[in-house]
């Protein structure tokens, strides 16, 4: 198109143009100015795409620390309760009002019911 009319121009003045070349080309300011506009704004885009997903990430560990740390204290809350059965069992066996034997089968059973309560 810019070759054709420069051609068709030339020829009113008998030049023959074998081939044109721009060597410079420049756009208005209103087109530079939207370019710019629009460059700045993907870039935004991309700046606010980039905090969200950053503040999913610290969502998902947040929530992935306070569950490590309910199971954390679920296995303290029931630590104590086993000890505190077991100095109960002791100063109990001692006075010799209750005597309790301890076998495998109660020991097993005590791991179970540990077992069913910590994963409830």
């Amino acid at each position: 198109m810019v070759r054709k009319e420069l051609t068709e121009r030339a020829r009113d003045f008998n030049i023959v143009l074998d081939d044109v070349s721009i060597t410079e080309l420049s756009f208005g300011k209103e087109y530079t100015a939207a370019v710019e506009a629009k460059q700045v704004a993907q870039q935004e885009a991309q700046r606010a795409a980039f905090v969200v997903e950053r503040a999913k990430q610290e969502r998902q560990q947040k929530i992935v620390q306070a569950e490590g740390e309910a199971e954390a204290a679920k296995m303290i809350s029931f630590t104590e309760i086993i000890i505190n059965f077991f100095s109960w069992l002791m100063k109990t066996s001692s006075r010799k009002r209750y005597n309790y034997s301890w076998d495998y089968k109660s020991f097993v059973s005590l791991q179970l019911l540990s077992t069913s309560i910590l994963h409830n």
